[in-house]
């Protein structure tokens, strides 16, 4: 494999030994997947970051990281934690567990990253048609290929943070051409009226995922398009969740072509999407999770200009966001409304059953096949509904 004369200065630890290291890791992933060579990236977003996810032994090997010189050099964001940093006290979480946390965020920091805590850099960050990333958030992913047309494969957290290190990617994967053409066809021509009049692309996006696997699917029929930047989070994230494919090209949305069209056809009918909405029909629920991904300022200002409207929800509503959205958002009045603000984390990260409820329901299909698959009753139903059901008498 070809590496420039400053890779090979990186490699043999002339800048250090952290950046050896992730120079190591990336140049062995690229040597597993035949890459001729590496690409420089512009940016880069690193899961892996909730103490409920990574435990003690994520947590020393970052802080171990960071002691070796480990800096990043390229721009980097990161995913949300386990805990919201200000309001961890409603959470269910003691003291030595939020340290633990803090911990977490400040090797991160040390190591130079924008500790934005949110699953959606790209609703933050300059990301452009082209654009080389090393991405590890499904969802973040899938919307940079899908719907940027940027380039990033669906990177492990570990490989993510050695490659924001090195600055360096294989060029391999979803970075090249060749393997971003669609190899089937999803048709949603005889369901699509159905799906759009009831909000349910989340269930279309868990159909998507199933059936692509790893391989690139076109969507045709849907009908959605770039401006619905609600629905496609929703859709986009739900494929992340039951499938391993880190693109989608969506007619109407993606700014690539498909090229030739591929022979194998699913096409998917209004029994199809029943059929998969079933499967999280939990029911008696306590309360409503929505933010995965994490809503924008706008959702979130809409959602509670609606309650000041209709009325206090008669379940207690758990809302997630980034900080920057939370912090122009949040004041007393939400708690008198029964719902409740978080940043930084998320329901999947977080202990959800230790502040909310084991029986929820949300929209968003991701967080329900992620519950569900945790033992928590999950009951999934488009956020419009929600939002009826819990101003109704």
């Amino acid at each position: 494999m070809y590496l420039d004369k400053f890779e090979e200065r990186m490699l043999e630890g002339e800048l250090g030994e952290a950046v050896a290291l992730a120079m190591r890791i990336v140049v062995k992933i690229a040597e597993i997947f035949s890459a001729e060579r590496l690409v420089k990236i512009k940016h880069a977003h690193v899961s892996g970051v909730s103490y409920e996810n990574i435990g003690d032994e994520g947590l020393e090997f970052l802080e171990g990281l960071a002691a070796k010189g480990g800096r990043f050099s390229v721009p980097t964001t990161v995913n949300p934690g386990a805990v919201d940093l200000e309001l961890w006290r409603k959470m269910g979480v003691d003291e030595s567990y939020v340290e633990k946390q803090l911990r977490i965020v400040g090797a991160f920091r040390r190591m130079g990253a924008k500790v934005t805590l949110t699953c959606t850099p790209y609703l933050y960050e300059d990301i452009s048609p082209g654009d080389h990333l090393a991405w590890s958030e499904s969802n973040a992913v899938l919307f940079a290929n899908s719907v940027i047309g940027a380039r990033t494969n669906r990177d492990g957290g570990p490989l993510a943070l050695m490659e924001a290190i090195a600055g360096r990617a294989p060029l391999s994967g979803l970075h090249l051409d060749e393997n971003r053409r669609p190899s089937l066809v999803v048709d949603f021509s005889e369901s699509s009226r159905y799906i759009a009049e009831n909000g349910l692309f989340s269930v279309a996006g868990l159909i998507v995922g199933r059936l692509a696997g790893n391989r690139v699917p076109l969507v045709r029929g849907l009908g959605l398009q770039r401006k619905d930047v609600e629905e496609l989070k929703l859709f986009l994230a739900a494929v992340g969740a039951t499938g391993g494919t880190g693109m989608v090209l969506i007619d109407g949305v993606s700014p690539e072509a498909p090229g030739d069209m591929p022979g194998e056809v699913e096409k998917i009918g209004v029994d199809d999407v029943k059929a998969e909405l079933e499967k999280y029909g939990g029911s008696g629920w306590d309360a409503v999770v929505l933010g995965c991904p994490h809503l924008s300022y706008e959702e979130v200002a809409s959602i509670i200009e609606w309650f000041e409207r209709k009325g206090r929800p008669r379940s207690r509503v758990y809302l997630y966001t980034s900080r920057e959205v939370a912090s122009r958002l949040r004041s007393d009045r939400l708690e008198k409304l029964n719902i409740h603000l978080f940043a930084d984390t998320c329901m999947v990260v977080s202990n959800l059953g230790a502040y909310a409820s084991r029986s929820v329901a949300t929209d968003s299909g991701k967080a329900a096949f992620y519950l569900a698959s945790k033992g928590y009753s999950v009951a999934l139903l488009p956020r419009r509904k929600l939002l009826e059901m819990l101003v109704q008498g």
